[in-house]
């Protein structure tokens, strides 16, 4: 809603609206990890339960499942088979080219950092970052916990 807002040129207060994009699409926020090298699972944007299907069969479960644009990972789940994946894809969103779920392989015992801005910003500029303020399991949000 941000960047429609911003496009119609109006005030939007807060985190700029391109700030907002560039962590919430996933294929900017995915070109940024690549350019600092942080690692990755595997991910694809899907907007047919049909496509998702095929990819997680083939990337075998379990996988995460989150829809674009959400906060604090709102209707993300982890999906250990094909049951779940119906479950899951219909509480997360409706399937479209504007509002594609994400599907990532999910890596079991896999720990997530989040850091503050600042120490953010001092790792995307090669600088030392100072602290990591949580270290949460994978698949959680700060919201979530």
């Amino acid at each position: 809603m941000a960047m429609s807002l911003h496009r119609q040129k109006a005030r939007v207060l807060g985190t700029a609206p391109e700030r907002i994009d560039n962590a919430e699409n996933r294929y900017k926020f995915s070109r940024l990890l690549n350019e600092i090298h942080v690692l990755q699972p595997k991910w694809k944007n899907f907007d047919t339960l049909k496509e998702a299907e095929e990819w997680c069969e083939e990337m075998k479960y379990p996988v995460l499942i989150r829809p674009s644009y959400v906060l604090s990972g709102a209707a993300m789940n982890v999906a250990r088979n094909e049951k779940d994946l119906e479950a899951y894809v219909g509480n997360a969103t409706t399937l479209s080219p504007d509002h594609p779920v994400v599907i990532s392989k999910f890596i079991e015992d896999a720990k997530g950092q989040e850091i503050s801005e600042a120490n953010f910003l001092a790792l995307i500029s090669s600088k030392k970052p100072e602290t990591i303020s949580r270290i949460l399991p994978e698949g959680f949000q700060m919201g979530q916990i």
